[in-house]
């Protein structure tokens, strides 16, 4: 699999005529979120200026951007360095403070009768609970999900869409199963305390999100909810080409 990396950030990247950024943020709102911070690094500074009012650009393309904005408050915070997924987190935790929050992963949309972080919020679980998403990827597919991992879940749950957590396989085994993990989660906020260099891959010096997720489940109830739509996965350039044409013609 091929990286998008190089000219303009992938989140910019357009998708039924719009960046992709602009559909995860779509997404957000119409999930009830009203304040939403997006981490970017200097080089990402493009992704700033899509979403501020008074960038003359938006104007001239009918201000989408800026109609979102009105519906939302949207606030930036910086990654120093490129660390990775778990240290962008650490960089919200002053937009967080002492409340849950929903992470979105850029670069993987969700389509349903309902969204992705819609769907997990309308399940009653605990305050302090993770809640992870699940999608079924049909078995021709798990190439363009590379990111994506199983969860072990407890199966007697299954029955409700919701399933309980137990683990999560590590990175480096490749499952043949279909269920796979999604860029959208519900944290407590005690997740901070769990993205320090404790929870650092050997290898790379990064945050690695999935020891932290390891860890929480020692101390917060974790659940998993098997989504109801369809996943795209566009982090790659493979799975760029291979899902903006479905994307585009679900009428998104």
């Amino acid at each position: 699999m091929s990286s998008l990396t190089g000219g303009a950030p992938k989140e910019m990247l357009p998708l039924a005529g719009r960046p992709i950024i602009h559909h995860v943020v779509q997404e957000a709102i119409d999930a009830g979120l009203v304040e939403i911070c997006i981490v970017i690094h200097n080089s990402k500074q493009e992704i700033r200026r899509y979403f501020e009012s008074d960038n003359p650009e938006a104007r001239e393309a009918g201000r989408p951007a800026d109609k979102l904005r009105s519906r939302c408050n949207i606030v930036f915070a910086y990654q120093g360095e490129p660390k990775g997924l778990g240290d962008a987190v650490l960089c919200a935790k002053a937009f967080v403070g002492d409340e849950r929050f929903a992470l979105l992963i850029p670069d993987q949309l969700f389509i349903g009768r309902a969204g992705a972080i819609l769907q997990l919020a309308g399940k009653k679980l605990p305050a302090n609970a993770v809640v992870s998403s699940l999608i079924r990827i049909p078995p021709s597919e798990p190439e363009y999900f590379p990111g994506a991992r199983k969860f072990i879940c407890e199966s007697h749950a299954a029955e409700s869409g919701v399933m309980v957590v137990t683990g999560i396989e590590p990175a480096e085994y490749t499952s043949t199963s279909t269920l796979r993990g999604f860029g959208r989660t519900i944290y407590p906020p005690e997740v901070f305390e769990f993205l320090d260099a404790r929870f650092a891959d050997a290898r790379t010096g990064e945050v690695d999100l999935l020891k932290t997720f390891r860890a929480l489940l020692a101390v917060a109830p974790s659940y998993a909810v098997l989504l109801e739509g369809e996943a795209f996965d566009l982090g790659t350039v493979e799975g760029y080409h291979y899902f903006r044409g479905r994307f585009a013609s679900s009428g998104c």
